[in-house]
């Protein structure tokens, strides 16, 4: 019953935000008027009693430690998945192999993010931003069939992770 509460609240809270995007009011109108404006006759009404100051915060984005700010974008740092495409740690070859890897990763697949790290004495590459296993595993497959020699070294691993926010 609970559940299917939220459900209705949640498609009656979409349903009105597009009712906010038709509307040509003032532009603070947000959900909550939405809810306190009865669309069509017979609608129901909801009253909401808040602090206008809590009011005011939502839709509004709060710096905290998770939030990053990279050449204009913001980023929400999380927990998550990459696939992890080269481990190395001779001193004298793995940081060429790593990056060498990199370009050409970043050759074949544009819009992913690759990483390179070093905690010594490892070099290790990075593939991606994923919040499930399921995503990373589609590119772990593509990355196997890309580069079948590596295909053993190539696996999914539990990471912070970088998402766009704007």
């Amino acid at each position: 019953m609970k559940n299917r509460l939220l459900s209705i609240i949640f498609i009656s809270a979409i349903m009105l935000s597009g009712h906010h995007l038709s509307c040509a009011q003032s532009p603070y109108f947000s959900i909550f008027d939405s809810f306190e404006t009865a669309s069509k006759p017979g609608a129901g009404v909801v009253i909401i009693h808040q602090p206008e100051s809590l009011k005011q915060l939502v839709g509004t984005r709060i710096d905290s430690e998770n939030i990053d700010v990279v050449n204009g974008k913001t980023y929400l740092i999380t927990e998550g998945y990459r696939v992890q495409v080269y481990s190395g740690n001779n001193q004298r070859t793995s940081k060429g192999e790593a990056m060498d890897k990199k370009k050409k990763i970043n050759e074949i697949y544009p819009d992913v993010r690759a990483y390179v790290t070093y905690n010594a004495p490892f070099w290790k590459l990075h593939i991606g931003d994923y919040r499930s296993y399921e995503e990373a595993s589609h590119m772990l497959r593509s990355l196997r069939e890309t580069f079948p020699q590596t295909r053993n070294e190539i696996y999914i691993i539990e990471d912070g992770i970088r998402l766009l926010l704007d």
